[in-house]
């Protein structure tokens, strides 16, 4: 039976790609090696053996890589997202959400640090994005994973350092008979058909381990051929770059951007949508919510209407038919129901025919088609993080620059232990033939005080001492490690060169020159690398997270966010479709990663850096609270906004109380006032009484003095007309 083409192409392209890597697969599993501490050669260490000397490892690598790894992922990578059009900004601003959510789902941070590793001992650290149809209780979900290099193989035509100029990329495993079947229980019968065979080379090192401490490939490969109750089956995941015919519409009437295969190009095409005259000008109408108001209109109206002005409300209204006299003027509107496909062939919305990149995956086992898919995604779902590239998918790794002074420090140690073991046991040399030779050797090497007998007539035994080592041995080992820590780019504190950390600000730790250059380079690195991983899951989930679906997002020191995407949403009377809220599967996004936001800060100097922006008013108080370490940050948020309600209850009454002082002040002095002015009007009355009395007074006495002044007078008449009786008047 001939084998099925996709399977034989597979196979052919591993070969080709694997003995085009082949130095560099060697070189990456023996850094490997070595940095786990298998440093000696074999021909190395049968030699210092015959000299008595042990071959000793200080593994300075080790805990270099180590101190490197937790530098460059202190913290978890935050991401950052903008809709390209104005219509995605609203929805654009939940991805750096859904990408938080997926990188917690998938345990990024772990998988992070093995793509570092792998990054900085092999050369080149790779990071998968794919998807699970059967997680989420067959909701699907989207996750990222680590993939050793070693089982990755790349075009060698490739000069990108994220390889995605590459035609094809191949993953290639060794996995048990019974783990493919459980995997891929649809697919048994074909997996037992599979043959035992292995396409990939198996690489080995040229190291020894002196305590085999590290299982090596060898290992493996000898334990899965001794295996006899098991089957082990090569499986290989062939990912090529193809063209797909898509077509990019243009809508300049709603401002939208769509890019379609056929099947969805023949639905857009099929919708309706309107032409709109009103005073001879024509409006395209072709948003959904537009144009289900025009509908109803049309069905309800006709294709023309005019306004009528009620004689009864003075109210205007709406009349089929064309405008005549007595209508509103100018109100006539004329609709005129169309298709998208329609204003497509008129040039109205712009239809472009274009290719866009997707990539297939193709699955073997045992030269058999396991199966075959199209993945919706324009970028490869495998991402390398290059640590020095060379324009080729072969880079150089941290290790193998530094194995030579590694190397060295092992060679001083042991040069060092060697002259120690030499020290404590001095040369005798004594005359030949003067004692016996196995009987000194034995008594000379006893600690303590030793007996020996010797024939001074035969000569005098001469004591050979070592000669002491210089203090430059030991400064060079020093070097060497605080070379290795250079290379690495790892703090200059760390090298014990005080001279080389300017002044510290509120205890952050500064970077000499060098670090500051190597430790931007991993940066880079490690972000362009996130970056492309953002843009993979961001095709997918535009492809994959068609469905409602409710995520979890669980933030520092905060309570848990839930997020809903693809929330349907019906009209309440009709019970009509209307759309999704947070629709996620259309317009266009950019996910990037917050430069340096995986690199560790000083928290003091942070939170000093929130608790200004915070007294600017730029923040809340959650965020400040976020930089501290108080554990109990909700109960002092309700706790504070007790506070701030009693608070502005304080105010309030405060205020109250300022309102009814100024009102009991305006009372007393009204009061006062009153007060006055009763005073006034009593005095007034007083004095009216007094006026009174004293006129009542006066008319009395005038009374009085007038009848006083009447009877002087009339008595005074009596007196006259008496005078005149007594003593007559002369003629």
């Amino acid at each position: 039976m001939a084998k099925n083409s996709e399977v034989q192409k597979s196979e052919d392209l591993l070969r080709e790609y694997s003995s085009a890597r082949s130095k560099w697969a060697r070189q990456a599993i023996e850094d490997n090696e070595f940095r786990n501490g298998i440093q000696w050669k074999k021909e190395q260490v049968d030699t210092l053996r015959s000299r008595a000397q042990e071959p000793l490892v200080v593994n300075v690598i080790h805990p270099a890589v180590e101190q490197a790894k937790a530098m460059l992922t202190a913290n978890a990578p935050r991401f950052q997202s903008t809709g390209r059009e104005d219509s995605d900004v609203k929805t654009g601003r939940i991805f750096s959400d859904i990408m938080a959510w997926i990188w917690d789902y998938s345990d990024g941070n772990l998988e992070l640090k093995r793509v570092i590793d792998d990054y900085y001992v092999k050369g080149m650290g790779c990071m998968m994005v794919y998807y699970d149809p059967n997680d989420d209780f067959g909701k699907g979900e989207i996750r990222l994973q680590a993939v050793d290099p070693i089982n990755v193989y790349i075009d060698p035509n490739s000069q990108s350092p994220y390889v995605d100029d590459s035609s094809h990329i191949l993953v290639s495993k060794i996995h048990a008979e019974t783990q493919l079947k459980s995997q891929y229980p649809q697919y048994e019968e074909i997996i037992s058909q599979a043959v035992e065979t292995t396409i990939a080379p198996s690489d080995t090192a040229s190291r020894h381990g002196l305590e085999d401490q590290v299982i090596t490939q060898t290992d493996l490969a000898g334990f899965r051929t001794s295996s006899k109750d098991e089957r082990y089956l090569e499986v290989i995941e062939r990912y090529t770059k193809i063209k797909v015919p898509y077509t990019r519409t243009y809508d300049p009437n709603s401002n939208t951007e769509k890019i379609l295969d056929d099947d969805d190009l023949e639905k857009y095409k099929s919708q309706p949508a309107f032409i709109v005259t009103i005073q001879g000008k024509e409006q395209v109408v072709t948003s959904p919510e537009d144009v289900g108001q025009q509908m109803a209109l049309y069905e309800e109206y006709g294709e023309v209407f005019h306004q009528m002005m009620s004689p009864m409300t003075g109210e205007p209204y709406l009349m089929s038919g064309e405008a005549h006299e007595g209508s509103i003027p100018d109100s006539e509107v004329r609709l005129r129901p169309i298709t998208i496909g329609d204003l497509i062939e008129e040039g109205a919305i712009v239809a472009n025919a274009i290719s866009i990149n997707r990539i297939y995956q193709i699955v073997t086992v045992g030269g058999k088609m396991l199966f075959e898919a199209m993945i919706p995604i324009s970028y490869f779902p495998i991402i390398t993080f290059m640590n020095r590239h060379n324009r080729n998918p072969y880079p150089l790794s941290d290790v193998r620059l530094v194995k030579g002074l590694q190397e060295y420090i092992n060679k001083i140690r042991s040069l060092i232990v060697a002259h120690a073991s030499s020290s404590t046991n001095q040369k005798l040399l004594v005359p030949r033939g003067a004692v016996n030779k196995a009987i000194l050797e034995e008594e000379w090497s006893r600690a303590g005080t030793a007996v020996i007998e010797f024939d001074p007539e035969l000569g005098q035994p001469i004591i050979a001492s070592p000669v002491p080592l210089p203090n430059e041995l030991y400064k060079n080992e020093s070097d060497a490690r605080a070379d290795i820590e250079r290379i690495l780019g790892l703090y200059a504190m760390m090298q014990g060169d005080p001279t080389a950390v300017p002044q510290t600000y509120k205890g952050t730790i500064a970077i000499d020159e060098y670090g500051q250059r190597r430790i931007k380079s991993k940066r880079d690195d490690i972000e362009g690398g996130l970056n492309m991983v953002a843009k993979v899951v961001v095709e997918l989930i535009q492809a994959t997270y068609t469905s409602q679906k409710v995520l979890r997002l669980l933030q520092p020191n905060t309570k848990e966010k839930n997020l809903s995407i693809n929330v349907p949403i019906y009209n309440e009377v009709s019970g009509d479709f209307l759309g999704k809220l947070n629709d996620v599967t259309v317009g266009r996004y950019d996910v990037i990663v917050v430069s340096g936001s995986t690199l560790p800060s000083n928290r003091w100097a942070r939170f000093e850096y929130y608790l200004s922006l915070y007294e600017k008013g730029l923040i809340d108080q959650i965020e400040v609270l976020k930089q501290t370490d108080v554990a109990d940050i909700e109960g002092v948020l309700e706790r504070a906004s007790q506070m701030s309600k009693m608070q502005q209850q304080i105010e309030g009454l405060n205020e109250k109380v300022k309102e009814l002082d100024g009102d009991l002040q305006t009372s007393q002095r009204e009061l006062s006032h009153a007060r006055q002015r009763v005073e006034l009007e009593k005095f007034k009355s007083d004095l009216d009484k007094t006026s009174s009395k004293a006129e009542a007074t006066e008319t009395v006495f005038k009374a009085r003095a007038g009848d006083e002044v009447k009877k002087l007078r009339e008595t005074v008449a009596e007196q006259e007309a008496t005078n005149r009786k007594i003593i007559p008047l002369e003629e």
